[in-house]
């Protein structure tokens, strides 16, 4: 059975927050959902022990798989300075086109990623879902 995972994505300056575990895998912040939460409070609780970010909304996207996750995905409007926390050692932005990350990070964050890159946008930049994720 695949572990359930939420997986967050804050954007700053543009670009994504991403952490680096201890064995320098570079990924989206997020993790296990506990026995005794919803996904959306295993998001806020991961995003704060990974970045020290607040969630201040979060918007459930889509979900995803993965070969041994099955991936609540997140997009949360954040308050606090980012600083690496839990088992996060360093915090790295990406940008669209961006390779310096590429051979680092996992490839569930990467077609993650991709997914939200093609979400549309409302006016104020927050992601659209389709009408036929709503249904």
């Amino acid at each position: 059975m695949k572990r359930q995972r939420a997986t967050i994505i804050v954007e700053l300056d543009g670009r994504i927050l991403l952490v680096e575990n201890r064995g320098g895998l570079v990924l989206l912040p997020g993790g296990g959902v506990h026995a005794d939460e919803s996904r959306l409070q295993a998001a806020a609780r991961e995003l704060a022990e990974e970045t020290r970010l607040v969630a201040q909304s979060l918007l459930f996207l889509f979900d995803h798989e993965s070969p041994t996750n099955r991936h609540a995905v997140f997009w949360a409007a954040a308050s606090g300075v980012a600083l690496a926390g839990d088992d996060a050692t360093a915090l790295h932005l990406f940008a669209a086109g961006d390779t310096a990350l590429g051979e680092r990070m996992s490839a569930a964050s990467r077609q993650i990623i991709e997914r939200f890159l093609d979400l549309p946008r409302d006016a104020a930049g927050v992601p659209r879902l389709p009408a036929s994720a709503l249904e």
